[in-house]
């Protein structure tokens, strides 16, 4: 499964719209990434991988498209995306939307995102039956393609799987 991310994304990286950012905490790293595959309609692939020291890894894959809200004139991009995500025990595809922005107050480029997603049992496998993931993040744009940032991450099953503050960085290409 790493192989076939791995070639998602190298195949991905010959378009515009690409990123990858690594999150870490006192006991969990995780790596995700994004690549751009469709011009006329933002149309992505992504995927992540988050290394546990005391669980097993968590993984996921999937495909993402974002655009603005029609009739609402804010600075924001909207998403929808839908995912396969994986645990030694538990699996499942879960639907999700999300929203970025920046705020334009400040000397350099500051930013607010947010994902929520969720598959109820009906879309749940193996041991699970449901899913649930919840991340919030904000940071700046530190360099034009670069960025720091903090956020907060609620991954579950049935039962909380990971729960954690990071701090991360990330780079578009």
């Amino acid at each position: 499964m790493k192989k076939l991310l791995l070639s998602v994304f190298a195949a991905g990286s010959l378009f515009a719209g690409n990123f990858a950012n690594l999150q870490i905490t006192n006991d969990t790293i995780m790596v995700e990434g994004q690549a751009k595959v469709s011009y006329e309609q933002p149309f992505y692939v992504r995927g992540g991988y988050l290394i546990n020291s005391d669980k097993s890894n968590f993984f996921y894959a999937g495909v993402k498209s974002e655009g603005q809200a029609i009739g609402i004139d804010l600075p924001i991009k909207f998403s929808l995306f839908v995912d396969f995500v994986h645990t030694t025990k538990n699996s499942a595809l879960p639907v999700g939307i999300g929203a970025s922005s920046y705020i334009g107050q400040f000397s350099i480029p500051v930013f607010v995102r947010g994902e929520f997603e969720y598959a109820p049992k009906i879309l749940s496998f193996d041991e699970a039956d449901k899913f649930m993931k919840f991340k919030v993040e904000a940071g700046t744009q530190f360099i034009e393609n670069g960025e720091v940032f903090v956020g907060y991450r609620d991954i579950s099953f049935d039962n909380n799987y990971d729960s954690s503050l990071y701090v991360g960085v990330g780079f578009t290409f």
